[in-house]
């Protein structure tokens, strides 16, 4: 019968001892960064050793000593923009292939036949399941190949302070090379483990029901299980209404950390960046990354803290309970309505009690009818660093003084850059993944004549629809005020969040005029051209738009 083995007893035996033998096979330079395209090897799996490709980046003049190792999904491969923006923030970087086999492409890591199941596409049951034993799968052989990726790094730049972070899958390696690595501190992004209870919402009600093989997988591959072991503090850093990432969790997993390191740990997230990490989390990562690698005299506070209650005048309000030992310049509340599928939930930002800078209380001012809200706040201090709570999720009942009733309206230039976020995320991030800058982010633009509507060059997404508070009924319509600069086309997506369809209604625009449309359900067509019964189902709304364009006054009608 296989056993269930623990982070100890998998990394016990390891052998990290063998000689890299490591090559440089190309370098190339460019705007004051040289990427080195190096091959080393890795562990002996019995009938050869793996060979780790990547490439590794420093400045051309005055290079850095300090190193990260960047860790990516397994589904990419090394990011040249990831690396430059990690070189120009001063460090040396090594960035490591794990995907191995992919079509198209020659620079990757080759796993030797007895393990050809490390390549992400001959994955199959050894990424998610331990049929046999937990050095038998993907992530086994993923988390060696960081550890001689270390090896490597700290032998180039000989030291041995170096830092790890990992996206997606590359963030679950990297909460086991916190554990199972000599590395000074661990940035895992949009991983956060509870890879076993996939399908199962935190606040739905249903609990899985766990076999042997489950319990398996979770004691020594789900990163909840690591957590309690790390040797090095930790950044988590999430990203809300993503599909591939259980933010509802995350905390979960960040309290279970080893006590040793919670007090230097952080956890912070990222709203509205539509399964991106936005730039206060960027700001975080690289001053965390001074303050551990470079030994650098960093503030971070203690997290805030959110207490939800009921003023003196039956007002459903937020207090923010700060660490003041730092000096803040900005707080935050965002708060969502009654939506238990995280990837669907709508954040809206809180209403300050008080104007005056350095208001700590907020009103909820959540839909008349809400059953359980979902509330969290953020801190920014005067040197940058951002700090978040918990997920505050409270079930409510009563009546409050600032409560809402049903709105046809679902935005309004007047709610600024609240209601949407970004639609197209990917193509304009960093590595799919990393926001360096607000100039992507949706915000209120003037049109001339007094006129303003939201823009974004990425496309506008809002999951507002799915909330009670702007339901539509099965015979509404849409009704919307769009502005092009240009003649062009918009279109307006409705994506099925049960099965990822989408339905499209394209429309011509006059450019320099706004213009009313009012869209019918019918009007939105699959490629199959299957028209959308209506706007009632759990739907995202996205427009796309070629010329710079901007929306206002989206309404049932």
């Amino acid at each position: 019968m296989p056993t269930i083995l623990t982070p100890s007893s998998l990394w016990k035996n390891f052998d990290g001892s063998l000689p890299l033998m490591d090559v440089t096979i190309d370098v190339e330079s460019r705007d004051g960064v040289t990427y080195e395209y190096v091959k080393f090897l890795g562990r002996d799996t019995g009938d050869g050793r793996v060979i780790i490709r990547g490439i590794f980046a420093r400045l051309q003049e005055n290079p850095s000593q300090d190193g990260i190792l960047i860790i990516p999904d397994s589904r990419e491969t090394v990011d040249e923009g990831l690396l430059e923006l990690f070189v120009r923030n001063g460090y040396s970087a090594l960035m490591v292939d794990i995907r191995g086999e992919w079509e198209g492409t020659e620079n990757n890591t080759v796993y030797p036949q007895s393990v050809s199941y490390a390549n992400y596409i001959k994955a199959g049951r050894h990424l998610d399941y331990v049929d046999e034993s937990a050095d038998k799968t993907s992530w086994y052989e993923w988390v060696a190949v960081g550890l001689y990726a270390r090896k490597y790094l700290v032998q180039r730049l000989e030291c041995d302070k170096v830092g790890v972070v990992g996206i997606r899958d590359g963030g679950e390696v990297a909460w086991k090379l916190a554990f199972a690595g000599d590395f000074s501190c661990a940035v895992p992004v949009c991983a956060g483990g509870w890879r076993a209870y996939r399908g199962y919402s935190k606040f739905g009600g249903e609990e899985p029901a766990f076999d042997e093989e489950r319990h398996r997988f979770i004691a020594a591959i789900d990163s909840q299980s690591y957590a309690p072991y790390v040797k090095c503090p930790v950044l988590m850093l999430c990203s809300t209404n993503d599909p591939a990432f259980d933010y509802d969790r995350a905390y979960d997993t960040f309290s279970r950390i080893n006590p040793d390191f919670i007090d230097d740990s952080v956890i912070a997230y990222s709203i509205k960046s539509n399964a991106c990490i936005g730039t206060k989390s960027v700001k975080d990562m690289f001053m965390f990354f001074d303050k551990h690698v470079k030994d650098r005299q960093v503030f971070i506070s203690k997290p805030a803290e959110l207490a939800v209650g009921m003023d003196e005048d039956s007002n459903l309000t937020a207090k923010v309970i700060t660490d003041d030992s730092g000096e803040i310049s900005q707080v935050g509340v965002f708060m969502a309505e009654d939506c238990k599928n995280p990837t669907m939930r709508d954040w809206m930002c809180a209403r300050p009690k008080a104007s005056e800078e350095g208001n700590r209380e907020f009103f909820l001012d959540i839909y008349e009818k809400t059953n359980i809200l979902f509330a969290i706040c953020y801190v920014t201090y005067t040197n940058g660093f951002t700090v978040w709570s918990k997920i505050t999720v409270k079930r409510l009942s009563g009546t409050f003084r600032n409560s809402r009733p049903v709105s046809r309206v679902m935005y309004s230039a007047r709610n600024g850059s609240d209601c949407f976020s970004l639609a197209d995320s990917a193509s304009y991030s960093i590595a799919k993944t990393f926001f360096v800058s607000e100039e992507f982010f949706p915000k209120v633009v003037d049109c001339g004549e007094g006129l303003r509507g939201i823009y974004s060059p990425c496309g506008l997404s809002t999951f507002r629809l799915n909330s009670p508070r702007f339901a539509s009924s099965q015979d509404s319509a849409l009704g919307i005020d769009v502005y092009a600069a240009t003649d062009c086309t918009m279109d307006f997506v409705m994506t099925s969040m049960s099965d990822g369809e989408e339905y499209i209604a394209r429309v011509a625009l006059a450019g320099g005029i706004w213009q009313n449309e009012v869209l019918e359900s019918k009007l939105f067509k699959s490629v199959g051209g299957k028209s959308l019964a209506d706007f009632t189902v759990g739907l995202m709304f996205t427009i796309r738009c070629s010329s710079e364009y901007a929306v206002n006054n989206v309404m049932w009608l």
